[in-house]
């Protein structure tokens, strides 16, 4: 009988803890038909991502009592088009927190502050053909790190009447000068009602081997009239080489969306610039996306890329899609129409 009783116990405890916890499996399944022309070739494909990126993912959370709460968040990548599970990494991100009064404690790999104004101040979301990344690079510097950082610790502020702060260090791990993952940067936001404004800035680890270091620092701002919301983002990214020359990018975006019945329009222009390496271009992206319902909605995108002398950048190109590449100086220009579920 007492051992009953301890067994009904135990089982009790467990409910119990059970009861105060919860694991969601979530993810998103985009996939469309591109075609992209560059390099006087035409090539269409059944690609992805052009509205989110396609993922799978598990995360949990436990009450610990007191306000204090575990997580974990484990999200791999997925190739709808193709079926292939490689995403099962989890490289899109797998960090475990601590959370509280006193903010957040994320360690593990996840997204870096400087990558949060890049996709949170676009229209397209740094997605699809006309993402703004596409004329953005870390201006040769070799940095590993321009959305995440592996071996990280992240350290979220409470929200304080609108402000929030997050702060990260990824760890090189390598005894060697430059380390493609190190990373230390911060990123200050003001978010109330319509407005937002962010300042994030970091200095990053390199693999190549004439840099001593790569700083970025990028500024974002959005303002939601209702009718329209208009966005802005600017990025400068420098390295200084061994041989004492900086080198310099300077990233420009002015975008916006706006609700049209139950659908969206996107739109974005943007301009990059380089100091003593490739380049410069200019991008126009226009996009329309109907929702069917809250989780699944169909899209249209167009992007066309116009390069200057030197500059070789593509929309973003199907991965292993047989095409031409961008001839220096010329255009590139894509297209696609798609389908995104949720759940």
């Amino acid at each position: 009988m007492k051992k009953t009783l301890i067994a009904l116990a135990a089982v009790a405890a467990s409910s119990a803890a059970l009861a105060q916890s919860s694991v969601t499996l979530f993810g998103i399944v985009d996939v469309n038909v591109r075609n992209v022309k560059q390099g006087g070739v035409s090539q269409s494909s059944l690609s992805q991502d052009g509205t989110a990126s396609s993922r799978i993912g598990f995360r949990g959370v436990e009450d610990l009592g007191g306000g204090m709460s575990a997580s974990f968040w484990l999200e791999g990548a997925l190739d709808p088009d193709t079926g292939n599970s490689g995403g099962l990494t989890f490289q899109r991100r797998s960090t475990v927190s601590l959370s509280g009064g006193f903010g957040e404690v994320r360690l593990g790999r996840d997204y870096t502050p400087t990558f949060w104004n890049h996709t949170v101040y676009d229209p397209f979301g740094t997605n699809g053909v006309g993402s703004s990344l596409n004329t953005f690079t870390a201006a040769g510097s070799g940095s590993g790190t321009n959305v995440r950082a592996d071996n990280a610790i992240s350290y979220f502020t409470p929200n304080l009447s609108g402000f929030q702060g997050q702060f990260q260090y990824a760890f090189k791990e390598v005894q060697t000068d430059n380390a493609p993952n190190e990373y230390a940067g911060l990123r200050l936001v003001y978010a109330s009602g319509p407005l937002s404004v962010a300042l994030a800035t970091a200095s990053e680890g390199s693999t190549a081997t004439n840099v001593n270091s790569f700083k970025r620092t990028n500024l974002g701002a959005s303002y939601d009239f209702g009718f329209i919301k208009p966005m802005i983002q600017y990025t400068i990214g420098k390295f200084e080489t061994n041989g004492g020359v900086d080198n310099e990018v300077k990233h420009l975006l002015v975008g916006l969306t706006a609700p049209v019945g139950p659908g969206l329009i996107k739109a974005s222009y943007v301009r990059s610039s380089y100091d003593n390496t490739a380049g410069d271009a200019n991008q126009f992206a226009i996009g329309y996306e109907y929702g069917l319902s809250k989780r699944t909605a169909l899209y249209a995108n167009y992007a066309r890329i116009s390069n200057k002398t030197g500059a070789s950048f593509s929309v973003s190109a199907e991965a292993g899609a047989t095409g031409a590449a961008v001839t220096p100086g010329d255009s590139s220009r894509g297209f696609e129409v798609g389908i995104r579920h949720s759940f």
